[in-house]
């Protein structure tokens, strides 16, 4: 019996050590995964080229921006195509006016004008095809000016006689010709093509 007690310090120690050594050991296993997972997003980000954190570049546009047409500064700027289709379809409507044409000639515009004009266009109506001469002349002019006072000296003095709309530098002058065609309501629709910054004057 006297040899077991004296072993039974000696195994107390040698237990005791065997217990600290195994705690220790399940410290260093467990706080290696926790510093591994912690590096692998730096190093992920550094192999992709990828700034981390927010992925969306910096001064990117927000969802649902606006991109709409007339953001871009066309408001109040009349187009010569758009307005001479939209002329050519409605004039032709009208009994008087069975062949519309436009025509360049600038000496529509009189003499005093001429010298500011940039661009001028006239609508005709004809009987006929083959006519040398229009059944109703300058049934819709377009001009387009280099300077805006030039533009609205024109309209107001063309707007004492005929329905007129000025929008910018351009002028669109209606004649009197086509009783069956409203001016004004052509007016109002050609002045929309211009997201209605135009002024129609009496």
């Amino acid at each position: 019996m006297k040899p077991l007690k004296r072993l039974l310090p000696v195994l107390s120690v040698a237990c005791a050590a065997l217990l600290l050594t195994s705690a220790c050991g399940e410290d260093k296993k467990s706080d290696t995964p926790a510093a591994a997972n912690s590096a692998a997003p730096t190093a992920s980000a550094a192999e992709s080229g990828e700034p981390s954190g927010s992925a969306a570049p910096s001064g990117s546009a927000k969802p649902g921006a606006s991109t709409k047409p007339g953001a871009s500064g066309e408001a109040g700027k009349l187009s010569f195509a758009t307005v001479g289709k939209l002329t050519g379809e409605l004039f032709t409507k009208d009994p008087d006016c069975p062949l519309g044409q436009w025509d360049a000639n600038s000496t529509g515009v009189p003499a005093k004008y001429r010298s500011a004009v940039a661009s001028f266009k006239q609508f005709d109506c004809y009987a006929k095809k083959g006519d040398a001469l229009p059944h109703r002349g300058q049934q819709a002019i377009f001009v387009e000016f280099k300077a805006a006072n030039a533009a609205k000296a024109y309209a107001q003095d063309q707007a004492s006689m005929y329905p007129t709309l000025i929008a910018g530098t351009t002028v669109v002058v209606g004649g009197t010709g086509l009783k069956k065609t409203d001016m004004k309501a052509w007016l109002e629709s050609v002045n929309e093509t211009a997201g209605g910054t135009g002024q129609i004057l009496p």
